[in-house]
């Protein structure tokens, strides 16, 4: 029985840990992904909607903004930004009552036809932001990350109105 040189293998397992991390990157040219985001999205709680509005402003910006509506009050939950730049493209939420109000850019890691992840590992809270879409009316948020000494999710199941 012949035995296998050493490095015969190790190229392998090389070449094939090299081609997941390239396929796992996001495209600047996969932004137009993002097109079915447009419009506005509703979900209804017990008390309240969270809506989120989304526009394209240009081939290479969204915005976006997030309302909690309750009864005749609205309140801005917070404002965001989907850019697309030379280094990547980005998810960039502003708070009021957070960072100082200061947005916080999270790097899509993941960008296809079904939706996407953004992460910013340094970030308090959330660290990984993700969109789904489950068909062409129905969009779930995950918003997820540690808080101190535990794992918090929040997930969003929203319909997009006519």
């Amino acid at each position: 029985m012949e035995k296998k040189p050493w490095y015969s293998s190790s190229l392998l397992i090389i070449l094939l840990a090299c081609s997941l991390t390239v396929a796992g990157q996001v495209r600047p040219a996969d932004f137009r992904h993002l097109d079915k985001l447009e419009g506005t999205w509703v979900m209804r709680t017990k008390l309240s909607l969270i809506v989120e509005q989304w526009r394209k402003v240009n081939d290479s910006t969204f915005q976006g903004r997030a309302w909690r509506i309750t009864g005749r009050d609205s309140s801005l939950q917070e404002t965001i930004q989907l850019v697309r730049r030379a280094d990547g493209i980005y998810y960039i939420p502003t708070v009021s009552d957070q960072n100082n109000g200061q947005p916080v850019p999270f790097k899509l890691r993941v960008l296809k036809p079904v939706g996407f992840v953004a992460e910013n590992p340094q970030h308090d809270f959330p660290q990984k932001i993700t969109y789904r879409w489950r068909d062409a009316r129905h969009l779930d948020a995950r918003v997820e990350g540690k808080e101190g000494k535990t794992t918090a999710e929040l997930i969003f199941q929203y319909e997009k109105q006519p």
